[in-house]
């Protein structure tokens, strides 16, 4: 008898666990996307902005 309420309690608790949340690509989140495009466009505007200054002080 003490058995099997052992039993039923525990397999009460694995179904009322909460589920753990798995990995979730950056990018599929707005947010992440965010992050990501200013990253992308801070480097292009870097490289641009570098070739234009070489451009200006001649060294280009």
């Amino acid at each position: 008898m003490a058995k099997q309420q052992a039993t039923k309690k525990k397999t009460e608790n694995k179904e009322t666990a909460p589920k753990k949340k798995h990995y979730q690509n950056p990018t599929e989140t707005w947010w992440g996307k965010l992050i990501v495009w200013i990253i992308v466009f801070g480097m292009v505007g870097l490289v641009i902005l570098s070739f234009v200054l070489a451009l200006i002080h001649g060294n280009a």
